[in-house]
């Protein structure tokens, strides 16, 4: 078979893991605590059939027109005209028209019921104030109907009932956004605050931009179906946080489209400390993400710049991301599950990076551009198409060097870092610098086909396994190559397949091939020196020959499972095998 950078095979292995990992950074402890899943399955009681309901005007209790420096409501027993537009009870309201320095506030006390609020073309401005604030109600449903504008650009919060008031929508009840044509939104503070849950669907064109965060939500922030949204912010492009340590994001489909100064998404907590059960869920859809500039800048010591950022467990499913940032692109400070996603990276630091473990089950994983490619405590890949490039290490399971900025300096809690790989299946290509696969730990090779180009300098190796004789590179199924330079060489020494580590030199351009019966073909893109080879089409007792071009090499399994005529630093057999 030839095997080219970029393989193609979709698998799907059934994996349920526990994850569980302390995890300290600076002043804050937190226990990150949660699941691997093979699969992401929507979740129906995200929504409710108020969220999606689409009210016409003829339907409207009552209607305010907006004209210029006041605002007037049809019914004066549903609330108050003026500057102020009040709205006091529970209803459908129908809004029209255009003005300056005018609310619209709902404080509707007994907090029952939906109210909606029908957006037809409106344009709002105010200077001093949010333009749509919810002081008090059940649930506000903000329906778009047309191109309606909504910009607020007071630069100091206001306070109201002891709360700050920061959004151009501003909300401390649940608010849910749906409707059609265009809504834009612009805050010179923050966009769309929302203290409880945020909703946004519908066939909406969204677009938000802040100076400060895009979409602020306090509880949860949930996108259903076929919202396209655009934010372009100086801070977070979203952020998720509370004080209850459980905020969550939930996307089922639709697009967002992010460019942010600091994080693209951000599921957080607003306390210091404990068991934070939140979570990110990406079920479909697709997401675009520049963070912090892009790859081209360096990350900051003092703010997070990553694409995507979730302080507990973070899932992707059938989802398209294509994320560009200074910090990494995918991050979770507990477990990562992939299972089906399409994902395009290129960061100055991590890929993809789990505190605890990343599992990928199927999915197409590219990495253009790294520090360390995939990293995590564990990682666990059992099929999908995977293809890194790191200027470090491709494949990092808590080891190596970090370029992590000083609030998450320790993404291992302060423990003993040692860390397993696993693969199971899939396709994977590497290409690093630093090491090419590398465990503090034991790496286990079960199924799939690995190329891992490795470095060309002495001090890293293609395979690199923790020091001392309580950890082993083992492979008892697939196919590896894995060529690099000669001076950290290892070799696989456990397991019930043979595997072969020789001396064989190449450059860009040079055809690798084996003489096993598989037709195995590769073609090099970098410098090598050696060169690890291991398939199920070997078997001990029998001598095999792998060739660079016209060089040839032989591999003899007459007595072992391992074969070596390389003798590197970083251990492995030598001479015959064992």
């Amino acid at each position: 078979m030839t095997i080219v950078k970029r393989l193609f095979l979709a698998l799907s292995i059934s994996v349920l893991t526990g994850c569980g990992l302390s995890s300290s950074s600076g002043e804050n402890v937190y226990s990150a605590s949660g699941e691997v899943v093979s699969e992401v399955e929507d979740d129906p009681t995200q929504f409710s059939d108020g969220d999606s309901k689409s009210v016409s005007a003829d339907e409207a209790d009552a209607s305010i027109v907006l004209n210029g420096s006041t605002g007037t409501i049809s019914d004066e027993t549903c609330g108050t005209s003026g500057s102020v537009v009040t709205i006091t009870k529970k209803g459908k309201y129908h809004v029209t028209g255009s003005s300056e320095n005018v609310t619209i506030k709902i404080a509707e006390a007994s907090e029952s019921g939906n109210i909606y609020l029908i957006l037809d073309n409106v344009t709002m401005t105010h200077s001093l104030f949010a333009c749509i604030y919810v002081s008090q109600a059940d649930k506000i449903i903000l329906q778009n109907v047309g191109t309606s504008s909504i910009i607020s650009t007071y630069t100091e919060g206001q306070t109201d009932d002891s709360s700050t008031i920061d959004g151009a929508i501003h909300a401390r009840d649940d608010l849910t956004i749906n409707g059609s044509g265009s809504l834009s939104v612009e805050g010179q503070l923050h966009g769309i605050v929302c203290k409880d849950d945020l909703k946004i669907l519908g066939s909406l064109e969204l677009n938000v931009t802040s100076t400060k965060i895009g979409l602020q939500a306090g509880d949860s922030l949930r996108i259903g179906e076929t919202p396209s949204i655009t934010i372009n912010s100086g801070h977070d492009g979203i952020q998720v946080s509370n004080d209850e340590l459980n905020s969550y994001f939930y996307m089922e489909s639709g697009s967002l489209d992010i460019t942010a100064g600091y994080d693209g998404i951000d599921v957080d907590t607003d306390t210091t400390s404990g068991t934070f059960t939140g979570s990110a869920k990406f079920v479909g859809g697709s997401v675009k993400a520049i963070a912090g500039g892009g790859s081209s800048y360096s990350k900051s010591s003092s703010t997070s710049k990553k694409g995507i950022v979730c302080k507990g467990d973070l899932q992707i499913g059938a989802a398209t991301f294509d994320i560009n940032s200074a910090d990494d692109s995918i991050h979770s400070n507990a477990c990562i599950s992939i299972a089906g996603a399409t994902i395009t990276a290129q960061s100055s630091d991590d890929g993809v990076h789990a505190d605890s473990t990343l599992s990928i089950t199927s999915g197409t994983i590219t990495v253009t551009k790294s520090y360390e490619g995939l990293e995590a405590y564990i990682i666990d890949i059992s099929g999908g198409d995977i293809s890194v490039n790191a200027s470090d290490d491709g494949l990092n399971c808590a080891g190596g060097n970090d370029t992590q900025s000083t609030s998450d300096c320790n993404p291992w809690g302060g423990t003993s870092s040692t860390g397993t790989l696993y693969i199971k299946g899939g396709n994977i290509y590497v290409n690093a610098q630093g090491d090419g696969l590398d465990s503090n730990g034991s790496i286990y090779v079960s199924g799939g086909t690995t190329i891992v180009e490795g470095p060309t300098d002495g001090g890293n190796g293609a395979i690199d396994k923790g020091d001392g004789g309580s950890y082993v590179a083992e492979i008892t199924g697939g196919t590896v190559l894995a060529i690099g330079s000669t001076g950290m060489a290892v070799n696989f020494d456990s397991g019930t397949q043979c595997s072969g580590l020789v001396a064989l030199s190449g450059g860009s351009g040079t055809i690798i091939t084996v003489e096993d019966g598989s037709g195995f073909s590769f073609t090099a893109s970098k410098t090598f020196a050696c060169a690890v080879y291991s398939s199920p089409s070997m078997s001990k007792g029998n001598s095999y020959a792998i060739k660079a071009d016209s060089r040839s090499a032989t591999m003899n399994f007459s007595s072992s499972y391992y074969y070596s005529n390389v003798s590197g630093t970083g251990g492995g057999p030598v001479g015959p095998g064992r």
